[in-house]
């Protein structure tokens, strides 16, 4: 490293680990993705968080040098963040100025890193901050949120170092840092009934193969007329996939009906 940017990172790295602020509104934009916005319960996918400088600071930008943010999890019934296996690969990981942050609840707090390794980083492209899987949980959504960090007493969000030396640039924007996921109960599941008169003729066996941790609950119909209603046929919920009625000579129509549990 060349004398200037060495005494250049020791100063940013002093205002990094201080409480002056040097204050220059959104130097960094922020945006968060999913690799798939929709999984199964059960399933997984990956959050990615990017920062790039600003258009109009990246002609006399650097790199960014320091980054400090929050993780929130609006749902954590829905889906859970795997965050020991947070991944920063970009990211310096010096463990006496980076941390993994810290878990509250379903979010993660004051996750922060450097970039003196990496020149030009989130300049004339976006650099990932971090990744972090997601494990899906049970039918719902969740937004993951990306917010300036909390609690590690650090001096700003982010900084930016300029070309040549002088007072960082400071501070992310945080419009797109953001990214939703849609926890489906699993594989599309449609079964068929299937209906055998049983010796005697007075009763029938339905049967159809269940879906997966979902309820199923047998209905029957009397008559097409606008005034019968669905029936639950005695015996629910129907969850072995094989129910026995009883004939009674009249028209009897029937239906399944899937549920989640």
């Amino acid at each position: 490293m060349k004398l200037n940017s060495f005494l250049l990172g020791a100063v940013m790295l002093g205002l990094f680990l201080g409480s002056m602020s040097h204050a220059t509104a959104q130097a960094v934009a922020v945006t968060a993705r999913l690799d798939t916005s929709s999984i199964p319960a059960g399933g997984s996918t990956t959050l990615r968080v990017f920062a790039q400088v600003v258009p109009g600071l990246r002609p006399t930008t650097d790199r960014i040098f320091s980054w400090h943010l929050d993780v929130l999890n609006t749902n954590g019934a829905a889906a859970s963040g795997n965050y020991a296996a947070m991944l920063k690969a970009a990211s310096d990981k010096d463990p006496s100025i980076s941390s993994f942050g810290v878990t509250q609840g379903a979010n993660r707090r004051a996750v922060y890193d450097t970039f003196l390794n990496l020149p030009g980083a989130g300049v004339n492209a976006p650099v990932e901050l971090m990744s972090i899987p997601v494990n899906g949980l049970a039918v719902g959504r969740t937004r993951f949120v990306i917010q300036a960090g909390t609690g590690a007493g650090l001096s700003s969000d982010f900084l930016v170092a300029p070309i040549g030396g002088g007072e960082p640039y400071e501070g992310g924007s945080y419009a797109a840092a953001f990214a939703d996921l849609q926890v489906t109960a699993g594989n599309s599941c449609s079964p068929v009934l299937q209906i055998v008169r049983l010796a005697g003729g007075t009763q029938a066996r339905i049967t159809f193969t269940p879906c997966a941790g979902r309820t199923h609950t047998l209905e029957s119909l009397s008559a097409i007329d606008g005034v019968a209603v669905w029936q639950t046929v005695a015996g629910a919920p129907h969850n072995s996939g094989n129910v026995v009625v009883n004939l009674t000579g009249s028209l009897r129509i029937y239906r399944l009906r899937i549920t989640n549990p």
